[in-house]
């Protein structure tokens, strides 16, 4: 075949393509006109297809550009839900995790604020539990002592100088005894050995220290017989029946987090158990390498399970109210614009272009562009807008100005094809063999022959039979075989459906199918022997309506 000949087919072809697919478009919208007329473009009556307009959801129906329309059949297919657009609660769930830590408003150091000795240690070993006022330890201390006496002896000096005639004696006197009980209190001396001190009426060598509030000893610093100083640490006491939780939150989830919400935690090991506790404060900086803030829960701890320095599971509800909600995969988002389809019935969807708010636990909050009641799509919505821009394609070819249904009767009847067919250039093309409506289609595979057919012998939509007869080289039939089917459409969406045959009499194999819809179907055979290599041979079916 020469090379100017070859560009010539190809250029006839593509234009014939073209304007036949042009024409098909023209004279869908060209039968819409007609429909709605009554009469043809040559002036006949086409009232038969007028009557069309009264059939449900027809008569005055004006469709939105790009309205899809799909099939009960493709639809089930497809996978498409229906839902309605409705008010409901919305309660967003942050889930994150934290780490334990002390509540720093209930953590205590231990100082001797006089110089002394350790006489006796009571509590002697970390992580110890200590209730408020439990004794820690008796110091000795020099100074200590020496307060007692002096305190001891300006009572008996103000009991003397009681009756004193001078006001300024007695004031004095008295002024020596406040003095020198104040300085014994900021030593921490309580008011019970205060009282104890002056009901003996003799100072004591030592005096006894005790716990400012309840805890656990998380760090201890000092021994038996240890001389202290006062800015020395000697305990640290924590109280843990109640933590704080340090959790981390991303920056988009910050605006919804406010102090004083409700929060759960729950431990890796015990998921089932779980403690409430509430949001107390949030960090004001963002962490530099995480890119989250840290939010602060504090949480009671009954029974002291949870431990600082723990991982925990935390999740924070935030409850959004009752609004106007559709789910998340109803929603097709391209980054710039979010729509939904409307279903506006008798298998016709509208893409609505939508304003949408904060994404709560697979729903998005409907700001605008749709009202409670309305039904949607409420899944496929990837594969409706596929449907919706060919529709809008098609409808925007068949109003291009200057088409005409004249003359496009049949490819065949195209000026320029007349004659074509009996060239040598169009005797070597290969076209792809028509799918059969009924008969019997025959394969040859390794050593068998495959003959395939249905019943009815012209397939239909719905349930149909098919059969497979199996012969070797010799025209015997086999009778050992596993059989199996597969069949689908060509086409987007479109699920692959299987059935096992069951062996019959004479060699042949049958199952039942169901041809969803009307169209060519790829029947894909599967033939399996033991000890030969798996046979797979694919025939077309075409399904009438």
């Amino acid at each position: 075949m020469s090379t100017s000949n070859t560009f010539k087919i190809i250029g006839v072809i593509v234009v014939g393509g073209v304007l036949f697919a042009t024409g098909y478009f023209w004279g869908q919208s060209k039968v819409h006109q007609q429909m709605a007329t009554g009469r043809s473009s040559e002036g006949s009556d086409v009232s038969g297809m007028k009557g069309m307009s009264d059939m449900p959801g027809m008569a005055g129906m004006n469709m939105a550009p790009g309205t899809a329309m799909v099939s009960p059949q493709m639809q089930q297919l497809m996978g498409v839900r229906i839902t309605t657009v409705e008010k409901k609660p919305l309660v967003r769930t942050i889930r994150t995790v934290g780490t334990i830590t002390y509540d720093e408003t209930k953590v205590a150091n231990v100082h001797s604020k006089v110089e002394g000795w350790i006489d006796k240690l009571y509590v002697n070993y970390t992580g110890e539990l200590v209730k408020k006022g439990q004794p820690l330890f008796t110091l000795y201390s020099p100074d200590l002592l020496a307060t007692q006496q002096e305190y001891l002896l300006a009572i008996k000096a103000n009991e003397r100088l009681s009756g004193s005639s001078i006001p300024e004696v007695k004031a004095g006197a008295g002024s020596l005894v406040d003095a020198s009980k104040s300085r014994l209190a900021l030593w921490d001396i309580s008011d019970g050995q205060i009282r104890e001190l002056e009901e003996k009426g003799e100072a004591q060598r030592t005096l006894t220290l005790y716990a400012p509030n309840s805890g656990f000893v998380i760090k201890k610093d000092v021994n038996q017989g240890m001389r202290i100083m006062p800015e020395k640490e000697l305990y640290t006491i924590a109280d843990l029946s109640n933590v704080w939780v340090d959790v981390d939150i991303y920056e988009s989830e910050i605006p919804f987090v406010r102090l004083g919400q409700n929060a759960s935690v729950t431990l890796s090991y015990d998921p089932s158990t779980s403690f409430n506790g509430k949001v107390s404060y949030i960090y004001p900086y963002v962490g530099e390498k995480t890119r989250t803030v840290k939010a602060r829960l504090d949480v009671p701890n009954p029974g002291f399970k949870l431990k600082p320095d723990m991982y925990v599971n935390a999740e924070i509800k935030i409850d959004a109210g009752r609004q106007l909600a559709v789910p998340e995969e109803a929603v097709l988002d391209s980054g710039v614009r979010k729509i939904v389809f409307l279903d506006k019935g008798n298998g016709h969807f509208e893409p609505r272009e939508v304003k949408l708010g904060a994404k709560v636990d697979g729903a998005y909050q409907v700001v605008s562009g749709l009202n409670e009641g309305e039904k949607i799509a409420a899944s496929s919505a990837f594969l409706l807008d596929s449907e919706s821009r060919l529709a809008e394609a098609m409808g925007a070819m068949a109003g291009m100005p200057g088409m005409s249904m004249e003359g496009m009767a049949g490819m065949a009847g195209m000026e320029g094809m007349k004659g074509m067919e009996g060239t040598k250039d169009m005797k070597d093309m290969k076209m792809s063999p028509p799918a059969k409506s009924g008969g019997p289609m025959e394969k040859k595979a390794q050593d068998l022959t495959l003959t395939l057919s249905t019943q009815p012998e012209k397939t239909r939509t719905g349930e149909n039979v098919i059969r497979l007869k199996i012969t070797d080289r010799n025209g015997k039939p086999v009778t050992d075989a596993q059989v199996s089917f597969q069949y689908t459409m060509n086409m987007a969406g479109m699920a692959l459906s299987k059935a096992d045959a069951k062996a019959s009499k004479d060699g042949f194999y049958e199952t039942k199918v169901n041809f969803a819809m009307a169209g060519e179907w790829d029947v894909t055979v599967i033939v399996r022997r033991s000890g030969q290599k798996e046979i797979q041979e694919k025939f077309k079916v075409a399904a009438a309506q």
